[in-house]
């Protein structure tokens, strides 16, 4: 892989405020593309202006599935800066709740999830943009019908775009080739995070730069590399130096 292939997904640095450092860095590192994440905190001709102070551009961000409220708001902000895959990355959030209490929902209410989702994807698409899903481990905890939450998601509507965080369906027990394989033609982004080992993935803390765990990457990648996927991006959830974690990372993937 370039380093022109790699993005990153800038939640890893969220708590290494400025952004403006931040977005400094990455670029100093020949990186071209970052994911955004929680749009409404950033003030859009700012960051635009960051953007291109930078070279850098975002062709994805994640938006929660309450800016849907807003729906007009946020997509104007998305075309306002040239995104163009627009991923949801949880059914909902609850304030004061755990992150897993988010994805605590009975088969019913995934299905009425993916319904909601499955009637804004034209709304999207009439704006050029696309819509897609991004995944945790807990969307393969399995429902009583026998199926999986991201089976319900992803089916219901064959338009709906996937970025698949193969991390995390790892720590969902799951082979992430095997869901590569099975949703390989709308596979349109992807996160790459590694883990020191299998045992207790969901604490942030086994998370580590790419290439240092368990997980085959050359493996995955040979297989993204056959689908349609247009955003590469790396992520760590809460690493003690972002540009200790960037650099490592990059120099595995480079010889790759």
């Amino acid at each position: 892989m370039n380093k022109t292939d790699v993005s990153v997904q800038i939640y890893t640095a969220r708590k290494f405020k400025p952004y403006k450092d931040i977005l400094k860095f990455i670029s100093s590192m020949g990186i071209k593309n970052i994911e955004l994440f929680a749009l409404s905190d950033f003030d859009e001709k700012e960051l635009k202006d960051l953007l291109q102070e930078f070279g850098l551009s975002s062709m994805s961000a994640h938006i929660s599935y309450e800016s849907f409220e807003n729906l007009e708001s946020i997509i104007s902000k998305i075309k306002y800066l040239n995104i163009k895959h627009a991923i949801i990355p949880a059914p909902r959030a609850i304030p004061g709740k755990d992150f897993k209490d988010f994805f605590n929902l009975t088969e019913n209410e995934w299905i009425d999830f993916s319904k909601d989702i499955s009637n804004k994807i034209k709304i999207f698409s009439d704006n050029g943009l696309t819509l897609g899903y991004h995944n945790h481990s807990f969307e393969f905890d399995k429902l009583p019908s026998g199926k999986f939450p991201i089976e319900l998601i992803l089916d219901e509507n064959e338009k709906l775009k996937f970025e698949i965080d193969l991390g995390w369906t790892a720590a969902g027990k799951q082979n992430p080739g095997d869901w590569i394989d099975k949703y390989k033609n709308q596979i349109i982004a992807c996160h790459l995070k590694d883990f020191y080992s299998d045992n207790d993935m969901l604490n942030h803390a086994n998370q580590v730069s790419i290439g240092e765990g368990f997980i085959n990457w050359r493996e995955l990648l040979n297989k993204i590399s056959k689908t349609p996927c247009e955003v590469i991006a790396i992520e760590h959830d809460d690493p003690k130096d972002y540009k200790d974690y960037i650099n490592k990372s990059l120099e595995y993937l480079i010889k790759i």
